[in-house]
């Protein structure tokens, strides 16, 4: 039996799309034992070129419709297990519809803490005014210095700048907050894990274990592996 196809919504940004894909890929791989072309699950990408959703200017309704348009589009090409590759995308899905066949990114950290471990959350503002991520855990969010400090390194990545220059501030970041806990709660944030992994602390990236969760759900129905 073949693996559910998977349909990814990415486009905010477009490498957090992409790196998402192949993180599917390389646990395809490791996990399921995928080696020839046949074996691996259809992955259906939509990288989309979303309304600013960053600042003050926003237009809530129209980033619910096209995050809507986006789904369907998925659904309608076959896909059966959905992501979106971004969390702040998150606080646009339409209360009113039927998300079965999506992971919400943020609620693949709902069983990831300790009861005593509150993290801290390293996200947009537009995630952090909203509140997110206490949808699905209790956290914390940057006072507004650092969330402005957070805002600038996020909007150096979508820029491109410069990785090395990123990583350090990043960095410097994490390690002056006092959580001992950190959650990368912006895609833009996961493209640099492998970086910092060099921190003291426990960082979390949602991303990967996003990536773990829709392979389970499209191999759910197979019994074995590729090999």
């Amino acid at each position: 039996m073949k693996p559910k196809t998977i349909g990814i919504v990415g486009g905010a940004g477009p490498f957090a799309g992409a790196r998402l894909f192949e993180q599917i890929l390389i646990n395809s791989n490791r996990q399921y034992g995928c080696y020839r072309d046949v074996d691996y699950p259809q992955v259906l990408v939509i990288s989309f070129p979303f309304s600013d959703m960053l600042s003050t200017q926003k237009d809530d309704d129209l980033l619910r419709k096209e995050l809507r348009g986006c789904l369907n589009l998925l659904r309608q090409q076959g896909a059966a297990v959905l992501a979106i590759a971004c969390n702040t995308l998150h606080n646009f899905l339409d209360a009113n519809e039927n998300f079965e066949d999506l992971i919400q990114l943020p609620s693949v950290l709902e069983n990831e803490f300790r009861s005593e471990e509150i993290p801290l959350v390293l996200c947009t503002s537009t995630s952090r005014l909203y509140k997110l991520h206490r949808n699905f855990f209790m956290c914390n969010y940057p006072t507004p210095a650092i969330q402005a400090q957070v805002d600038a390194i996020i909007d150096r990545i979508l820029q491109g700048a410069e990785n090395l220059s990123i990583v350090k501030d990043l960095l410097k970041v994490i390690e002056e907050v006092t959580a001992s806990t950190i959650v990368l709660g912006c895609t833009e944030l996961s493209l640099f894990m492998k970086e910092l992994a060099v921190s003291t602390k426990r960082i979390v990236d949602p991303l990967e274990i996003l990536a773990r969760k829709l392979l389970e759900k499209s191999f759910a129905d197979r019994g074995e592996k590729c090999f």
